[in-house]
C-alpha cells in the first residue's frame, strides 16, 4: 500500500515538473520572441543611425562646399545671421549679411548689410512659402547684383519696422555742386574786379583787397581817401 502512494505521488510530482517544463519552454518561446524583435529594432536603429551620420557628413561636406566656395556661413545669436563673401569680384574677402528671425511662425529682417530693395517683398514670400533656402539664395542673387560692375551701388535707407527701402535722395549733392561752382565763379572773378578798380587807383591811395573791392561796387557811398 505504501509502494502504491509513493509510486502515484511519484507520477503526480512527474506531472507537475512536466507541467513546469512546458511552462519554461513556453517562457524561453516568449523570451526568445522579445529577443528577437528587440534584435530587429536594435538592428533598424543602427541603420538609422548610420543613416543620420552619412546625412550630417553630407551636410558637412555641403557646408565646408559653400564655406570655400560661395565663402557662406552663420552665426547665431539674436536670430540667425547669414554671412556671404566671394560676392565683390574686386573684393573677395568683402562681407555681405542679413539677420532674420523666426518667431512664432514669423520670419523678420533684423538687418541688412548692405540694405537691399524688395526685402519687404522678399520676407513676405517666406512667411507665405517658408522656403528658407530659396530666400536665402535670392538674397545671395540680389547682393552679386548690388556688388556687379557698372551698377550704381546706391544703398538705399532701410525702415527697422517695415523693412521696407526707400534710395537716397541725390538733392542735396546735387545742390552742393551748384554752391561750390558758384564759389569757384566767383573767386575767378573777384581777382579780375580787384585789378579793374586797382587800376582806377591813383598814387597815394589805398589799394583795396578783392573783398573791399566787391564792398565798393556794391556800395556807391563809399568814398577811398587819397
Amino acid at each position: 500500500m505504501a509502494m502504491r502512494d509513493s509510486i502515484s505521488d511519484t507520477k503526480a510530482r512527474i506531472e507537475e515538473l512536466k507541467e513546469i517544463v512546458e511552462n519554461q519552454r513556453a517562457k524561453k518561446d516568449e523570451y526568445a520572441n522579445i529577443i528577437s524583435k528587440q534584435s530587429e529594432a536594435l538592428a533598424a536603429y543602427e541603420e538609422k543611425c548610420n543613416q543620420i551620420t552619412e546625412h550630417e557628413e553630407q551636410i558637412e561636406e555641403a557646408i565646408s562646399w559653400y564655406n570655400r566656395v560661395l565663402g557662406f556661413r552663420i552665426e547665431c545669436g539674436h536670430g540667425v545671421k547669414f554671412i556671404f563673401s566671394n560676392i565683390n569680384p574686386d573684393n573677395a574677402n568683402e562681407q555681405y549679411s542679413f539677420v532674420i528671425r523666426h518667431e512664432n511662425e514669423i520670419y523678420t529682417l533684423l538687418d541688412c548689410n548692405p540694405p537691399l530693395n524688395d526685402t519687404r517683398e522678399l520676407i513676405g514670400e517666406l512667411n507665405k512659402s517658408n522656403g528658407l533656402f530659396k530666400f536665402v539664395r535670392t538674397m545671395r542673387e540680389k547682393f552679386q547684383e548690388f556688388a556687379a560692375p557698372g551698377t550704381s551701388n546706391q544703398i538705399p535707407s532701410l525702415d527697422q519696422d517695415s523693412s521696407m527701402i526707400s534710395p537716397s535722395a541725390p538733392v542735396a549733392s546735387v545742390s552742393t555742386d551748384h554752391r561750390s561752382e558758384s564759389v569757384v565763379k566767383e573767386k575767378e572773378i573777384q581777382p579780375s574786379e580787384s585789378n579793374h578798380i586797382s587800376r582806377k587807383v591813383g598814387k597815394g591811395q589805398t589799394i583795396l583787397s578783392p573783398g573791399s573791392a566787391s564792398s565798393v561796387r556794391r556800395s556807391s557811398r563809399l568814398k577811398v581817401k587819397k
